[in-house]
């Protein structure tokens, strides 16, 4: 596993990555999203 410890600014492109899909089984791949068009990438926190 890669760490990285550098923000990326607004407006920046991510680094390719995948996760492990939320909402159904697969992962998630970014450079396979981007082939369908934009994406927006959102990590939200919670303390719930």
């Amino acid at each position: 596993m890669q760490n990285q410890t550098e923000t990326l600014g607004i407006g920046s492109k991510a680094p390719g990555f995948s996760l492990q899909a939320a909402n159904q089984p697969g992962t998630f791949s970014l450079s396979e999203m981007l082939i369908r068009g934009p994406v927006v990438v959102e990590f939200l926190r919670g303390t719930w």
